[in-house]
């Protein structure tokens, strides 16, 4: 793996003017938005020109030609998709017309006996009935299927946004974002999107100018569960939309929202992503999406509250029986070698497969392909997830002569073959997917975005780079290339990923590394990462999330220089006072303190954040020495102080109920959006800690939990009993509070000169 300077730009001088920042404005330039009326419109939402409804090709002679049918009283098909951004574009159309009409209908096709897209027999079902379709979300590749429906007799309008094929499929009109240009703002509109626009069109028409706005709950919700791009008139309409839904009106969401705990002032991306839009999405996976629809156009409260109730119940089945996939590839996998995942089982859920090879992709960073049998038993299907380098779907393409049909993308991909060619399949597949993992790690190339150095993060530069936000699809999180020494470097989480401090002349800064490799200390090291901010109890501070790290040969580091200034810190030994009798505000001094007790001390340190300082005192004892060297490090402290700081004994018991008092909280105020790492600070003890804690109230079935990022989980009540899995977890995690507790009494009790000996062995490590 290789990381790639940043080419240096030359932007214009009106973008230095009005970003205030050379580099920012370069940011701006490699993004397209390389004149200050472009950026403009990106930054100042108040200032965006919306979309124009003209911009779309006849959109307003297909509201005609719909109204007019409306006019005659035709009997209407709303043809939409089993997916979030299918029964919400299904949503809008069926309700927004069904003002206009009582001859409207719809329908979901079921995933397993239809599959994607229009179905011949369910047109040939409708065709004595209906006099015009639309489909949303669908249609665009379904050429002979519109062929079939108006040679039997129906008008047809296409509404998608999925790659145009080669050719249109014969419907009297096709509308899509992706005929527009593709630098236009809405080309990357969900199929949603399309419909919200259509509807816009029609009741333009209809003199109900505005009244679109009531879908636009529904139309913000399909831009964040189908992972648009947040750009242009996504960016927009996410922006401006997001109040709709906290404050919808929608029976249906409410009774969502109600069913998962859900505060509705709290919604964010979040929330939409890893939990209402999950939710919507299970019934399509393993049951009937209809019925995220019925809740979606529910105007009774009772029905929805029903409904809502039996989609939570489908969720939880859906992440049960995924789990249980997952928990059975776990068993497959070698963590230590770096291997494609192919694996086949006749039992597994056909609907699961592409979220349990997911988990498996982003847990271990290896592509997983999985594949089960089709509910008839004719044919396999399987799903496949990549890493970054990777491109799944064109290596499964090099198999299409093994295959019925495939299609995808690089990051994900489906198909579909006979029983008889799967051996055959598998072993040329992991042949091809092994070669390609091999070649990553030296052929692979990181490309960054803009160079910086350390002394130049700082709380304005951030906040600046802030206002490209949000970051997701086609606008992605910045990446920067910076190079620094690694003067600490610490496992989290089981060991997967590190926590590192990064120093660079007198500036330092922690550093987060998921999926780490090796650091080679003799160098410094280039970084290509990403600028991150921690907040916690209103203290923030920067941190940098790596996403790859190599020792820069031809600068090596000056040990000797550092070794000597590391083995200067001194113990100031005031362990006979107590906390009362320690002076606040001292000079050139900080208070390392974490837990859940306020103190009146300040400033306040901990090992999320931190402030330079000669002087560094414990007012709560760091919970191991790999967190004790970081607030060190970090701080460059010269002189440790000792106070008669508070050591309780944690017993298990106790500490249980304190997890579960804040997953308590968690539930009540932040949807179920755990995070352990906060966690970990508040309870004064390891990340690993917290996790064991996790499994082991999953094992006693008190909760379930899900990672959303690699440091926050999603909580929900109740879960699946597993006496023996709770029993070993219960071992482990009175192992690790046994290691904490006797590391503080270490610091507590022993002899100062033995501290100053051993800190001083242990900083220059």
């Amino acid at each position: 793996m290789k990381i790639i300077k940043a080419e240096e730009c030359e932007p214009s001088a009106e973008l230095v003017e009005y970003l205030k920042s050379k580099k920012l404005a370069c940011l701006a330039k490699k993004r397209g938005l390389d004149t200050k009326d472009k950026l403009i419109q990106f930054l100042e939402i108040d200032k965006y020109i919306p979309l124009n409804l003209d911009d779309f090709p006849k959109i307003y002679k297909i509201a005609d030609f719909i109204l007019q049918h409306i006019k005659n009283g035709s009997k209407i098909l709303i043809y939409g998709d089993y997916d979030v951004d299918g029964i919400t574009s299904t949503s809008i159309l069926f309700g927004a017309l069904s003002q206009l009409s009582d001859q409207i209908n719809y329908h979901i096709p079921d995933r397993f006996k239809e599959g994607y897209g229009l179905n011949k027999k369910v047109l040939a079902g409708y065709q004595a009935e209906m006099d015009l379709v639309i489909s949303c979300d669908c249609g665009i590749s379904n050429y002979d299927e519109v062929k079939f429906a108006k040679e039997a007799g129906m008008d047809f309008v296409v509404t998608d946004h999925h790659d145009l094929p080669d050719k249109l499929p014969p419907a009297d009109y096709v509308i899509s974002p992706r005929l527009l240009p593709e630098d236009h703002q809405g080309y990357w509109l969900p199929g949603a999107g399309m419909a919200y626009f259509l509807i816009k069109a029609i009741f333009e028409k209809a003199d109900k100018t505005g009244e679109e706005e009531d879908y636009l709950d529904l139309l913000l919700l399909a831009i964040i569960a189908d992972v648009v791009p947040l750009k242009g008139e996504n960016r927009y309409l996410f922006k401006t939309g997001l109040k709709k839904l906290q404050f919808t009106e929608r029976i249906g969401l409410k009774a969502l929202y109600n069913e998962l705990d859900i505060n509705p002032l709290e919604i964010n991306e979040k929330t939409l992503g890893f939990q209402i839009g999950p939710l919507l999405n299970s019934a399509g996976r393993v049951d009937s999406a209809e019925k995220g629809l019925e809740l979606l156009l529910a105007e009774d409260k009772s029905k929805a509250a029903g409904l809502a109730a039996e989609l939570s119940q489908i969720n939880d089945y859906r992440k049960k029986i995924s789990q249980q996939i997952y928990l059975e590839l776990e068993k497959e996998i070698n963590p230590q070698k770096r291997k494609a995942l192919i694996s086949y089982n006749s039992d597994w859920h056909q609907g699961v497969i592409g979220i349990a090879a997911g988990r498996v992709t982003e847990n271990y960073q290896i592509p997983a392909v999985l594949m089960t049998s089709t509910l008839d038993g004719e044919f396999i299907t399987g799903s496949a997830r990549s890493i970054e380098g990777i491109n799944i779907n064109n290596l499964i393409s090099e198999c299409s002569d093994l295959l019925e049909k495939h299609g995808g993308h690089a990051a994900a991909a489906g198909f579909s073959l006979k029983k008889d060619r799967l051996e055959k399949f598998k072993l040329r597949l992991q042949r091809l997917i092994d070669q390609e993992l091999d070649k990553l790690e030296s052929d692979f190339k990181i490309k960054t975005d803009l160079n910086l150095e350390l002394c130049q993060i700082n709380e304005e530069f951030y906040q600046s780079l802030r206002r490209f936000a949000p970051f997701g699809e086609s606008n992605p999180e910045p990446l920067f290339y910076l190079e620094a020494d690694v003067i600490s470097s610490r496992k989290i989480s089981s060991g997967r990923h590190k926590r590192l401090i990064l120093s660079s002349d007198d500036n330092r800064i922690t550093a987060l590394w998921w999926w780490s490799g090796e650091v080679e200390n003799n160098y410094t090291q280039k970084a290509a990462c990403n600028l991150t901010e921690n907040n916690y109890r209103g203290n923030k501070n920067l941190q940098l999330v790596l996403k790859a790290l190599k020792p820069l040969k031809e600068k090596a580091k000056n040990f000797h220089f550092k070794k000597e200034k590391k083995n200067s810190i001194k113990i100031i030994d005031w362990r006979e006072k107590n906390i009362s009798e320690i002076q606040t505000r001292s000079v050139n001094t900080v208070y390392f303190a974490e837990g859940l007790q306020e103190y009146n001390f300040y400033p306040l340190v901990n090992r999320n954040y931190y402030r330079k300082a000669e002087k560094l005192v414990l007012i709560t004892l760091p919970s191991s020495p790999a967190v004790l060297k970081e607030a060190l490090l970090s701080t460059a402290a010269e002189k440790l102080i000792l106070i008669n700081s508070r050591n309780d004994v944690i017993t298990f018991n106790d500490f249980i109920k304190k997890v579960l008092s804040l997953l308590k909280y968690s539930l009540k105020n932040k949807n179920g959006i755990f995070n352990l790492e906060e966690a970990a600070l508040a309870l004064e003890v390891e990340e690993i800690t917290i996790k064991r804690a996790l499994d082991f109230l999953r094992a006693e079935a008190f909760i379930s939990y899900e990672y959303i990022s690699h440091r926050e989980v999603l909580i929900t009540k109740n879960g699946e009993k597993n006496l023996g899995q709770a029993n070993l977890n219960k071992k482990n995690l009175k192992n690790l509070l046994k290691e904490s507790s006797a590391f503080k009494r270490f610091i507590k009790n022993k002899d100062a000169a033995k501290i100053e000996n051993f800190i001083s062995n242990l900083v220059a490590k």
